[in-house]
């Protein structure tokens, strides 16, 4: 088996303009002899960087005022980077495992350690399991360059390639968005032949890890559909472009301004075209919280970005969340019969349902009303282990219409029911939607692309609860006194709820365990999305 650097050389100049790349040792599985290697197939992340991260003499992957935009700079602090290192998925997947056995982690490491999952099958050896992989360095890499670059335009948008299926090409092909490329410098150092392809800006290529399907004796179910979702919305761009199409990449991988992509690997600019339209690895989501876990214990964890890194992706991801997506509207106060009306309206911004994405996550619309500084009304606040207070069991509860006691909370989310009709946070055990409140994006429509897997459940006879937004309607009593009062709206957004934690006490594991203590240990306080001010007339 060939040693893992044997593919490419440094020169000691390189070394040096490379010293921050983490130089991890290599640690391999063992294939048998005679069948391909999975890297025969796969390349690490710190190859690619040696020509896409920047240097001190070279202006490639720079913005106009010197930020860094590197492929390997920017992805390295990413939830992509992280995906196996993920102490939450790894608790999961152990919850998972001691529930129904170590084949499902077969499943979960198609999109948590693709290069090993896909290698290994490519190589015609089964999916791996956790205790094959653990301590390899493909493993550790997580969703890497080579893996979304090598995917081909094969059954993309299909179901067939949902569920952790793409089609990883055999010929070392890689794939960018840019016509005319320079082929040499990638055959020489990593014997891949770069080549444009177009479908790498479509959302389908996505699609790939984030449509999946789980299933329970035989009862398929949609555990992640935000693909689905977009496809149903007026985001979509398959049916032909305009004003209001985006892809995933256009929401997700911000444009940089015009740079070179790489950057020869003694440190010096190649002699390349400067390419517009190249988009930030960046893979902006709203996952600030684990980001901030990876961060917090990143010796524990063996995360190799900086803290700076990490820090940065929080940031952007907190600007996401609180610019691009949603808005809330208050309307004018009025009274009639001792009580204070008013509507708050919530807006989708996005491109998919809000929130979308893994089933744990929730939104909440939180209220406070204030005559002068007295607070006279409040529903939705938090406490310091990030529970809704007021509410005894936060899982699984009703659509809320209107509110009139502050423990009338609307929560958007989607609570996943078990055999026995049971709220149920095992993935595995999944089999019909007990509720799926989350807000629809814009342009959804019953006709549409998958209305089975994406229509909303438990909010029929709500009228205001349409395609990109939902209304909800107040009659709170109203305060004694001729003071006028201001409404203050606020919508609240957690990626891991208490309830899908407390699902993991008490387990006998140590994955469940670490994670469990890092939760306890971390700023448990919701990320602010929108925040409206109303007034009595």
């Amino acid at each position: 088996m060939r040693p893992l650097h044997s593919v490419f050389f440094l020169a000691a100049a390189s070394v040096a303009f490379c010293s921050a790349m983490p130089q991890p040792a290599p640690t391999r599985v063992n294939v048998p002899a005679g069948h391909p290697d999975p890297e025969d197939f796969f390349t690490s992340s710190e190859q690619c960087g040696v020509c896409h991260t920047t240097a001190p003499a070279a202006n490639a992957m720079r913005t106009a005022t010197g930020d860094d935009v590197s492929p390997y700079g920017l992805w390295q602090g990413t939830m992509m980077a992280n995906s196996f290192r993920d102490p939450y998925f790894r608790a999961q997947m152990r919850k998972e495992t001691i529930a129904k056995g170590e084949e499902v982690q077969e499943l979960c490491l198609r999109c948590h350690a693709p290069m090993m999952s896909h290698g290994l099958a490519m190589s015609g050896e089964p999916r791996p399991r956790l205790a094959q992989i653990e301590m390899d360095t493909f493993s550790d890499d997580g969703v890497s360059c080579t893996v979304c670059h090598q995917i081909a335009d094969e059954k993309l948008g299909q179901p067939e390639s949902w569920s952790g299926n793409p089609t990883i090409n055999k010929e070392r092909k890689i794939f960018g968005p840019f016509a005319d490329v320079a082929t040499g410098p990638m055959r020489n150092m990593v014997r891949y032949t770069p080549q444009q392809g177009t479908h790498i800006r479509k959302s389908a290529l996505c699609a790939t890890c984030h449509t999946l399907f789980t299933e329970h004796h035989g009862t398929p179910f949609p555990e992640q559909t935000p693909y689905l979702e977009w496809r149903n919305s007026e985001f979509s761009d398959e049916g032909g472009r305009d004003d209001t199409s985006r892809t995933c990449q256009e929401c997700h991988m911000p444009e940089t301004g015009p740079t070179r992509i790489a950057r020869n690997p003694m440190g010096f600019d190649f002699l390349i075209p400067v390419r517009d339209g190249y988009r930030a690895h960046a893979f902006v989501g709203g996952n600030a919280f684990m980001l901030q876990m990876l961060d917090r214990n990143r010796e524990e964890l063996d995360v190799i970005a900086e803290s700076a890194s990490l820090q940065r992706m929080i940031t952007a991801t907190r600007r996401q969340l609180a610019e691009l997506t949603a808005k809330l509207t208050v309307s004018p106060v009025t009274r009639e019969d001792g009580k204070l009306l008013f509507t708050v309206r919530v807006d989708n911004k996005t491109g998919h349902k809000f929130p979308t994405g893994y089933p744990s996550r929730r939104a909440w619309l939180a209220i406070e009303v204030r005559q002068g500084r007295r607070v006279v009304f409040e529903s939705g606040a938090f406490d310091d282990k990030g529970r809704i207070v007021g509410l005894t069991d936060e899982l699984g509860r009703p659509h809320v219409q209107v509110v009139e006691k502050p423990e009338d909370v609307v929560i958007y989310e989607m609570v996943a029911q078990d055999p026995d009709g049971a709220p149920t946070t095992h993935l595995t055990k999944m089999v019909k939607k007990g509720k799926d409140s989350r807000l629809l994006p814009r342009g959804w429509r019953k006709d549409g692309p998958h209305p089975e897997e994406t229509a909303p459940v438990g909010t029929d006879g709500d009228a205001d609860f349409v395609e990109g937004s939902d209304t909800v309607h107040f009659k709170i009593p109203a305060p004694e006194g001729r003071g006028a009062v201001q409404v203050v709206a606020r919508l609240y957004y957690q990626t891991i709820p208490p309830a899908w934690v407390e699902a993991l006490r008490g387990i006998d594991a140590d994955e469940c365990k670490r994670f469990v203590q890092m939760y306890d240990a971390a700023d448990k306080t919701p990320e602010t999305v929108a925040v409206a001010v109303g007034r009595e007339r």
